[in-house]
């Protein structure tokens, strides 16, 4: 390609040049600004261990970290549980970067805004239109959803990129190459979380039912061993975690009320609603709407198999309220496989005609009515109603049918947004003393990460882990308070470790500390909730209705007798 050809592609594209600019902004600016929350804190500390031993050990020689209470962790005191993907991603940005925020956050940023830019591909190579290429990526900028999951250090958008090659690799699968690369593709798949199994053998099913598929059907089977080779043995390490966390469905009836749930989840945060109305548009107007051709079909049957096997595996492992709670996390693909759909309909339906083009890229980008939201509102009118599956009402009426939270987003970009876990931190940064023991009840991780304090109280007699660390000559204070020096008590889960603060307190006071409260902290929550439904925006705005008023965090001071 000489370079007058190079300067008329770039100006053909020069629309998603810019949308890949905007892009980067939304997901790279400040990136390191605020604090990791939880789940977060599990993927850094576990990356440092990695960076330390060359395995996410859940003891480093200070304080032992497990939030599934010893249950993902082997009798060496490995994390076996959780796919180990993620945490080798973030290790390897640590080595590059140094330990921080936005080093624990970068590769998963990286691999949010690479997506978009797979996403205009994949239409792209189906279409060889820009426009409709262009209107996938304009989604994509345009989901809050996603650009929250682009700004974690967390697995969700590694597998949206990766479910993104997979599809790409599975249509282009007509030699060994292309082989090749969809096996590595969905082993990698695969360890950014379990679920990612099921898509790979959606797609084998696709090769012998659709004769569109049977070029990729000979690849398929001869790879597919190899697949299952890498990834199968892994289940049985990880046993125990994945029957800590997963609930098989245990009748028909429980099947369709989670399938329900799990639709409304997708229809809250992708255009679920605007795909079946352009649909039926499209079957309306038959005469109007143009068809799609042989590549169109081809890329729209894949994402549809791998949609429905993502659902079903979501649907199969987990409960109706935790699919409410945790939304699409686990299934994040879904948001630019559909994405993708809408794109494809978009262009479809508006013949081409760029004042209806416009005005539907508009709808879908700039509004809710391509979403659940604001056609449920009249369910949510009455908050004693009981449902059988629940709808997430924002609390103005108003935000059901606009952005608001693309504006809040915009302008967390640039603004403190510091929570319960972060005054917790800057507290102790700036009163304790290295090597000062800190006991919490929650969030203990990114506190350890944020502060580096050794934690004492991590190990409860009921945990799993408990005989195989005390064979492994963990000290004392793994397994309890003595010489505790700081205590950061979130009341809002006084219980969640099988013990109440009254206890502690006697505890410590048994074994001769004095114990002095120091600080009261207002409870919000966590610090960057992945879900925008349990999303906290500076200034503790929350656009969904849910419970606020949480009992105060405090933190204890506590002094022991001189030996």
């Amino acid at each position: 390609m000489n370079a007058l050809e190079m300067c008329s592609d770039l100006r053909r594209h020069c629309g998603f040049l810019i949308v890949a600019v905007i892009g980067g902004v939304l997901i790279f600016t400040n990136l390191g600004s605020g604090y990791l929350w939880a789940d977060e804190g599990d993927t850094a500390v576990l990356a440092h261990n990695i960076d330390k031993f060359g395995l996410p050990r859940a003891w480093d020689g200070k304080t032992f970290m497990d939030s599934d209470f010893g249950a993902r962790v082997n009798s060496d005191l490995v994390m076996v549980s959780s796919p180990w993907l993620q945490y080798y991603v973030t290790a390897a940005s640590f080595a590059l970067f140094g330990e921080s925020t936005f080093a624990a956050r970068f590769p998963f940023a990286l691999a949010g805004w690479l997506t978009i830019l797979l996403v205009y591909r994949l239409i792209w190579t189906a279409t060889a239109d820009r426009r409709a290429a262009l209107c996938g990526s304009i989604l994509m900028i345009g989901s809050v959803q996603f650009l929250l999951f682009c700004r974690q250090s967390r697995y969700y958008t590694l597998a949206t990129l990766l479910t993104c090659l997979l599809v790409e690799f599975f249509l282009q699968m007509r030699s060994l190459r292309r082989a090749v690369a969809f096996g590595i593709c969905a082993i990698l798949l695969f360890h950014t979380h379990p679920i990612g199994i099921i898509p790979v053998l959606a797609l084998g099913g696709l090769t012998l039912v659709d004769s569109n598929f049977s070029t990729q059907r000979r690849w398929y089977w001869l790879t597919l061993p190899a697949i299952l080779a890498l990834t199968t043995p892994w289940f049985f390490q990880a046993r125990t975690g994945y029957t800590e966390n997963t609930v098989l469905v245990p009748s028909v009836r429980d099947f369709f009320l989670r399938l329900i749930q799990y639709l409304v989840e997708c229809a809250s945060v992708t255009p679920l609603v605007g795909i079946v109305a352009l649909c039926l548009f499209a079957l309306i107007a038959r005469s109007t709407t143009q068809r799609f051709q042989a590549a169109e079909r081809a890329l729209l049957v894949v994402i549809a198999a791998v949609s429905l096997s993502l659902a079903l595996g979501a649907v199969a492992t987990e409960r109706s309220a935790a699919i409410w709670v945790t939304g699409v996390r686990y299934t994040s693909a879904i948001i630019p496989l559909l994405a993708i759909v809408a794109s494809l309909l978009i262009i479809k339906v508006s013949r081409r005609n760029n004042i209806v083009l416009v005005s539907l890229v508009v709808v879908f980008a700039l509004t809710k009515f391509d979403q659940i939201t604001p056609w449920a509102l009249w369910v949510n009118k009455n908050p004693e109603d009981k449902l059988l599956v629940d709808l997430h009402a924002p609390k103005k009426a108003i935000d059901a049918f606009l952005p608001t939270e693309n504006l809040l987003f915009v302008r967390d970009l640039f603004q403190k947004n510091i929570g319960t876990l972060g005054q917790s931190v800057e507290f102790l940064r700036q009163h304790a003393s290295p090597g000062d023991l800190v006991i919490t009840n929650y969030e203990s991780e990114p506190l350890y990460f944020h502060t580096g304090l050794p934690q004492g109280m991590k190990i409860m007699t009921q945990d799993a882990i408990y005989e195989a660390a005390r064979n492994r000559g963990l000290p004392d204070y793994v397994f309890g308070v003595d010489h505790a020096r700081w205590v950061v008590w979130r009341f809002n889960w006084d219980d969640y470790l099988g013990i109440r603060w009254p206890e502690v307190a006697q505890h410590l006071a048994q074994e001769g500390g004095q114990v002095s409260e120091v600080a009261t902290l207002k409870e919000t929550g966590w610090e960057n909730r992945e879900n925008i439904h349990f999303h906290r925006f500076a200034g503790d705005v929350y656009l969904f209705s849910q419970d606020t008023a949480l009992e105060p965090a405090k933190i204890f001071r506590v002094d022991w007798p001189t030996q």
